[in-house]
């Protein structure tokens, strides 16, 4: 991996747990206000895919090992803010 990779790691794993972290401390739903995790992965979800088409458009002939860590990274942060929306939309059933 290179340094960047490294990097790019770190920020999707640190923002990953940092959401699980606080949505079991203050919950994964909230009633009026989007939740703490709903905040964190919002962002984490902007700022991945504006690094993810920065190396896209950087490497013409995108591999998968080029894109991997940005692949990984936010399918597993998008798994979270599906989860928190499944929660609120079924508040509303």
């Amino acid at each position: 991996m290179s340094c960047k990779e490294i990097i790019y790691s770190i920020f999707y794993i640190l923002f990953f747990v940092l959401s699980i972290w606080s949505g079991i401390v203050s919950g994964f739903t909230d009633s009026h206000t989007p939740p703490i995790p709903f905040a964190i992965e919002f962002f984490t979800l902007m700022i991945g895919a504006v690094l993810f088409a920065a190396d896209f458009a950087k490497h013409k002939t995108a591999t998968f090992e080029k894109i991997r860590v940005h692949v990984l990274g936010l399918t597993a942060n998008s798994l979270v803010m599906l989860y928190v929306l499944v929660l609120a939309l079924q508040g509303y059933r």
